[in-house]
């Protein structure tokens, strides 16, 4: 099975004082399962991992276990050094015995038994790792930016650098509801102008295949051209859709003259010349039991209506009628207490119904406390939220990503990886992974934007996940169950041999088929049913 190298880490203070390193010294080398047993007092130093690679080469150590610290800190760091070694960076096994062993138990006693069962499990395992293969594929540094609104725009002008293209594609025009926007144009104008754009406008996208690094873009244009684009990573920007509030009883939408919502308003404003209203009602969350979330924009879109009605005529009376105000950050809470000093006034309600008498429109409220009011205006202003855009459900089925239960894409992790799907090289910023206001969407397309830069390096080649899923053609009976356990559309079944197989390029190594699979044809090449006995059977000693 091969010599084997057990490193004892003190991490300062953290281990070798919450641990007894000298009695696991000693238990260990009873068992007389490894070649040599070294202790330093900080393993991931730059004199620590020099201590390593010299003392591998040295004592001709042929598998590797390290007792340390959190593998998701320094797992690379030490699979690097034992490469650097000369050794294949999968025969090392590392063992987290400061988080859930030091930090984790109090006693001294206590936690030296813990760690003493990790270690003999990591020793008992590691004596069946075997080399992986490091493969690596030619990769496009090229990016298909969908949609054109805030989040597309941004995403595209910063991943367009030096060796690579960025091509946008947007169903409509570029700018998206906010293209009369004057801060929107400039951004348009920076587009249409960048040399390492391409944009493609008024375009349907009729398919959409492969995997990260290489994906291939099939478009019409609106002349009626097939156009083929090829690009390494893919960024979903399609925004979302604002909340129709047609039918919701008591708003009188699409029933009352002088009802509208707020882009609604807008327009006709911007067109109308024929003087100013005298009153104004906004409401606020409209729709908001309906869609079952709170958009967490529309109050602030709310107020820059009646900013905006303010700076057109300070006569103007304009109410805002709202249940719970959503100012997230200070700018949005000055925005709020700046729009009051303006004359605007606030009403907090808990019912509220537009009706027409007369002329005008009458909103009439209930308030928290009981008493309730009306308010007699000229016009009314329906803030509502933000749906999913339909566009979602199809991309969905076309890269293989999960949908929230209120249509949104959901991202691989909401902290870890917030802009990343569980389709590799797939990443989804703005209005499509959740509502989002131009700050939020600009900071997503930011971050989308890093991750491919950092991912995808013109002239450099791809490096492939080496903890891959196989499947043993002798024991697979093609019953495609490992086909609906996986997450990332890797494993399939081949109709002709009627067995399942595994595409390295876009498998995680998750490990979801492996587990489902009833005839233990699918295994993890680093979880193997040996590897994991011995490490079960140790930690039950």
């Amino acid at each position: 099975m091969g010599k084997i190298g057990l490193y004892l880490c003190e991490c300062g203070p953290n281990i070798a004082e919450a641990i007894d390193l000298d009695r696991i010294t000693a238990e260990i080398k009873k068992d007389a399962k490894v070649a040599g047993i070294e202790r330093f007092k900080l393993l991931c130093s730059e004199d620590g991992k020099r201590f390593v690679t010299e003392s591998i080469k040295e004592r001709g150590y042929e598998r590797v276990v390290i007792a340390a610290c959190s593998p998701k800190q320094h797992q690379a760091t030490f699979e690097q050094v034992v490469a650097n070694a000369g050794l294949n960076a999968h025969v090392f096994q590392m063992v987290n015995i400061r988080e859930q062993c030091a930090w984790a138990t109090p006693d001294k006693e206590q936690a030296t038994s813990k760690a003493l069962r990790f270690i003999r499990a990591a020793i008992g395992r590691v004596r069946y790792h075997w080399p992986l293969e490091q493969k690596e594929i030619e990769c496009s540094p090229d990016t298909i930016v969908i949609g054109g609104g805030t989040a597309g725009i941004e995403a595209a002008l910063r991943i367009a650098q030096k060796g690579r293209k960025v091509f946008l594609l947007e169903k409509d025009e570029p700018g998206g509801t906010r293209r009369d926007r004057e801060w929107m144009a400039a951004r348009v104008d920076a587009l249409r102008n960048n040399p390492l754009i391409e944009v493609y406008e008024h375009c349907k996208i009729r398919e959409l295949l492969g995997f990260f690094g290489s994906f291939v873009a099939h478009l019409e244009t609106r002349e009626g051209n097939e156009v083929q684009l090829k690009a390494g990573s893919v960024v979903l920007a399609t925004g979302a859709v604002a909340f129709d509030p047609t039918g919701l009883a008591g708003y009188g939408y699409r029933e009352l003259e002088g009802v509208s919502t707020v882009r609604e308003f807008e327009k006709a404003a911007s067109d109308a010349s024929d003087g100013h209203p005298k009153s104004v009602a906004v409401i606020h969350c409209v729709g908001r039991e309906k869609l079952g979330y709170c958009s967490g924009t529309c109050c602030v879109e709310a107020m820059r209506v009646a900013r905006r009605v303010k700076e057109a005529s300070a006569e103007t009376e304009v109410t805002e009628f709202y249940r719970d105000l959503c100012l997230p950050g200070t700018e949005h809470d000055r925005f709020y207490h700046e729009t009051a000093k303006t004359g605007v006034r606030f009403v907090r309600f808990r019912d509220i119904d537009v009706a027409r008498e007369g002329p005008g429109l009458v909103v009439r409220y209930r308030q928290e406390d009981g008493s309730s009011g009306s308010v007699v205006a000229d016009a009314v202003v329906l803030s509502a939220g933000v749906a999913a855009g339909p566009a979602n459900a199809e991309f969905a089925r076309m890269f293989n990503i999960p949908l929230d239960e209120h249509g949104f894409f959901q991202s691989e992790h909401p902290v870890l990886n917030p802009v990343g799907t569980v389709t590799e090289g797939v990443f989804v910023v703005g209005g499509c992974r959740g509502p989002a206001g131009a700050l939020d969407a600009t900071a997503q397309a930011g971050a989308a934007a890093g991750k491919v830069l950092s991912a995808l390096v013109p002239g450099r080649r791809l490096r492939l996940e080496t903890r891959t899923s196989e499947v043993a053609e002798a024991l697979c009976v093609g019953c495609g169950i490992c086909v609906a356990a996986c997450a990332y559309g890797a494993a399939t079944l081949n109709e002709d041999r009627h067995i399942a197989v595994v595409n390295e390029v876009l498998c995680r190594g998750c490990g979801n088929c492996a587990a489902a699979c009833p005839s233990g044809a699918a295994q993890h090449r680093q979880f193997t049913t040996r590897q994991m006995d011995q490490e079960v059977t140790q930690i039950l000693r």
